[in-house]
């Protein structure tokens, strides 16, 4: 089993570039680790990784075992559940890291994942913002927007709805925009999620694209405090439609211009690897590819 513990090893460096973090994500020591790499060098006669004092590259013969790597601990994962050496209850605690908005959402919803399965435990750690998920010790993360990290592997679930909005006290004071070009009129509270830029983007059959730059007094890296700020009056903004659906069911904000089609975000689950999760993340990630279908709606 020496030689499976060391292709473990090594896809978890492979996908985090440190031995001193599969490390903390393990238990294992850093010897242990550099052992295990050591080990496989020997056993294939080649260098996997390329080491300076201050960086870790994988080799041209890394990169080619890597996928054969992955295979062998799928194989083996897969035979172990159809042998029913894998426990058949979920258990154990996952950390999933997802933004404000849909955390809040999330939150409302876990209750039938947590009675079925009474062993498991999520922690949600919410930001919105990308952050680096070995660092935080993340075991699954959300993400709306494209994803950079070519050492992720995402699941997509489907892709963001996005409306503008405003409260009607706002309208009341300051009238209804009936075009895109109307909104240069209004403070536009921008929210400003992941480095995305604040152009509002609208096409309508027969008039094609428009852009808006979206300005004014006040813009916020959170989408809740934009959803605060619409609230209060403050202006009119652009959220995802699964966030302000029960404000606009009740009256609180107006959906404007909802015949213009605003482009979507597409939107993960992401995580560092291996392919075959364990069986609570695996579990977790089941559940969020059930209740994705929400935010295509609109």
């Amino acid at each position: 089993m020496d030689l499976l513990s060391a292709l473990h090893s090594f896809v978890r460096v492979a996908a985090t570039g440190s031995f001193s973090a599969v490390s903390r994500e393990t238990g294992a020591s850093q010897p242990t680790i550099s052992r295990h790499i050591a080990l496989l060098e020997a056993h294939y006669g080649a260098t996997l990784f390329a080491r300076t004092t201050r960086s870790l590259m994988m080799t041209e013969d890394g990169r080619s075992l890597l996928p054969h790597a992955y295979e062998v601990l799928e194989i083996l994962e897969t035979a172990e559940t159809a042998l029913g050496r894998r426990r058949a209850s979920v258990s154990g605690l996952v950390r999933l890291g997802v933004t404000t908005a849909f955390g809040l959402y999330l939150t409302s919803r876990l209750g039938s994942l947590l009675e079925e399965h009474p062993d498991l435990s999520v922690e949600l750690v919410m930001r919105d913002g990308f952050g680096d998920l070995v660092e935080e010790g993340l075991d699954l993360a959300v993400r709306i927007g494209s994803i950079a990290e070519g050492s992720l592997i995402a699941r997509r679930l489907g892709s963001v709805h996005r409306c503008v909005i405003a409260s009607t006290d706002y309208l009341a004071r300051r009238g209804t925009p009936e075009h895109p070009r109307d909104l240069l009129n209004h403070p536009c509270i921008a929210y400003s999620y992941g480095g995305t830029r604040h152009d509002w983007q609208f096409t309508r059959k027969g008039e094609g694209e428009t852009a808006v730059a979206a300005s004014g007094p006040f813009r916020a890296n959170s989408s809740e405090a934009v959803l605060q700020a619409v609230r209060a009056g403050l202006g009119i903004g652009m959220l995802p439609a699964f966030q302000v659906e029960d404000d606009i069911a009740s009256g609180k904000l107006r959906h404007l211009l909802p015949e213009w089609t605003i482009p979507e975000l597409p939107f993960y689950a992401v995580h560092t690897g291996p392919r075959t999760l364990p069986l609570r993340t695996r579990t977790v990630l089941d559940f969020l590819i059930e209740i994705s279908d929400v935010l295509r709606q609109g």
